[in-house]
């Protein structure tokens, strides 16, 4: 069954939310504030919302409000349930879809709830299988189908609750299905079902021998049946989490290790969760994944969320920890904010030292890295990323990062010496932006360059006009399926508008589906990965690649 995507997420009148307006939900999500600033309060009712359950009258926004209400935005919706929705539900022509729940206050009582599917208040015929029209509440469980999986780990997470084999614990949601799809569940319900018939005829044979006692005190009773009931499997199993270490003789309870591990146990559930592909759809909702881990371990933490995120699934994430102020990655940024009671929400799209700035504190890849390459701007980044991976072996074992200056037009501020005080081992590398071999260099690179020399830090500026000019041809023509030739594509060129005009050229002013426009960050990563698995590489740029990592490992 195909799973639904949320798009955007909206809460209103929940805890310290009033109005978070729409928050864009991609593949990874996360969001940045102090303490108490309402980042836990969004993933609350994110996970009220997909459980269906019902928040409590305390939780109404300064205990004031009269409703709270969850809009989610989704993206495709799967067409067997566009196809069981009546009508009326389904949305007109290009309008969104969307769900709403809506709560309101009752006092001495729970919330009350209602379900709108596209603005609608569903009521009985909103979904209709095989002509039946399906009541209220079963057209609701229905749609509730199609929605991720909400895979919560709380601030406040209990390992030991966790690894019991009872409702909505991770080793419950991962044993359990594992088991049916490994087909050794069918092998256990038979082996219940032979224990249940042994069981039952014993029962009924001290069931006899009750009902001659009973009968001797009790004239009126006719017979003493007794059945031995369920048999579960979450009753039957009880799981125990061991873990061997190197240097003890013995195995330790996981329980029995600190808080650290036990975050790190769950993470490790999670990714086999993913592994096994238990589920078709998930949201792991993660507070603070920081938490009890110092540095090393939080960015191998935020390295296994990216990976799961690349999963297939939707991840969220809060933080208060330099570490977790991704900029790396094509993640979704806020800012949560609470002033006089009230939460509010940034999204930061580029520039990731305003959350830091938030938390007060400086750029946490800048500190922990063992060294930093800065370039001049976001795409430069994702571009140099995908070089790096293809050509450095183990590149991220090296603890290298690539951070931009915030673009050309911040250049100007930059000051080597600074940089010196905030991480020692570091080096520049800047497009030269000539349109010819001839022209100078731009004042804000020739600057840096300059004072960079004068303090013995490596500033290497590209001999072409700037990364793109070294894309071979061939790898241009075959991730844009244009034909590109070297006459296309020179050393001193602006490829953007090049690439652009052989599109319109090829598939016309709109372009094809798969590329409608040239994109320098997809098309350039696509186009470095194209060249280094067909043995063309870019030898100026790996020169300088060595270079940092000689540094990064002296």
């Amino acid at each position: 069954m195909a799973v639904i995507t949320i798009d955007t997420f909206e809460v209103k009148n929940y805890k310290p939310i009033q109005d978070s307006g729409p928050i864009n939900i991609g593949d990874m999500t996360t969001f940045i504030g102090k303490n108490d600033a309402g980042k836990s309060s969004f993933l609350e009712a994110l996970h009220i919302f997909l459980e269906g359950n019902k928040p409590d009258n305390d939780h109404f926004h300064k205990r004031e409000a009269e409703s709270i209400s969850f809009i989610a935005r989704l993206a495709e919706v799967p067409s067997e349930l566009k196809d069981a929705l009546s009508d009326d539900y389904l949305p007109d022509g290009d309008e969104e879809f969307t769900i709403k729940k809506e709560f309101t206050r009752r006092e001495g009582t729970t919330p009350g709830a209602e379900t709108y599917v596209n603005g609608e208040k569903m009521a009985k015929g909103a979904v209709v299988v095989d002509g039946d029209e399906l009541y209220k509440a079963k057209s609701r469980d229905f749609i509730w189908e199609y929605f991720p999986e909400p895979l919560p780990i709380f601030a406040e997470r209990d390992v030991n609750e966790e690894t019991k084999l009872k409702g909505g614990t991770f080793l419950n949601k991962l044993l359990i299905p594992v088991l049916k799809g490994g087909g050794l569940h069918d092998e256990i319900d038979e082996q219940i079902e032979e224990l249940k018939g042994s069981l039952q005829e014993t029962s009924e044979g001290i069931g006899d021998r009750l009902t001659g006692y009973m009968q001797s005190h009790l004239a009126d009773v006719e017979k003493v049946n007794m059945s031995p009931g369920s048999i579960q499997i979450s009753k039957a199993i009880s799981p125990k989490i061991h873990l061997e270490d190197k240097h003890l003789s013995e195995s330790i309870d996981v329980r029995e290790r600190g808080s650290g591990v036990g975050s790190l146990l769950l993470l490790s559930m999670m990714q086999a969760y993913v592994d096994l592909q238990v589920g078709e759809g998930y949201m792991l909702l993660f507070e603070e994944p920081g938490n009890f881990l110092h540095p090393a371990a939080e960015r191998k933490m935020l390295d296994a969320l990216r990976s799961i995120a690349d999963s297939g699934g939707q991840v969220m994430i809060t933080t208060h920890s330099q570490v977790f102020i991704d900029n790396r990655a094509d993640a979704e940024m806020y800012i949560t904010r609470r002033d006089s009671g009230v939460t509010s929400f940034e999204h930061i799209e580029e520039d990731a030292f305003k959350a830091v700035d938030e938390i007060g504190a400086r750029n946490s890849d800048i500190l922990q890295s063992d060294f930093v390459i800065y370039v001049e701007g976001p795409s430069d980044v994702k571009v140099l990323e995908a070089l790096s991976e293809a050509y450095v072996e183990d590149w991220k074992e090296h603890n290298i990062t690539i951070q931009h200056l915030g673009g050309t037009g911040n250049m100007r501020h930059c000051e080597p010496a600074k940089l010196k005080k905030i991480n020692r081992n570091f080096a520049f590398l800047f497009d030269s932006d000539k349109k010819d071999a001839d022209d100078d260099l731009k004042g804000e690179v020739q600057s840096i360059k300059e004072k960079s020399a004068r303090k013995g830090i490596d500033c290497h500026v590209l001999e072409r006009r700037e990364i793109e000019n070294y894309y071979h041809p061939d790898a241009i023509a075959a991730v844009l399926s244009i034909p590109a030739s070297e006459d296309d594509v020179s050393k001193y060129c602006d490829i953007e508008k090049v690439v652009n005009r052989l599109v319109a050229q090829e598939h016309g002013p709109g372009g094809v589906e798969s590329v409608s426009a040239y994109n320098k960050i997809d098309h350039g990563k696509q186009i470095i990965e194209w060249m280094y698995q067909n043995g063309v590489s870019i030898e100026e740029i790996e020169d300088f690649l060595d270079d940092c990592v000689e540094q990064a490992n002296a």
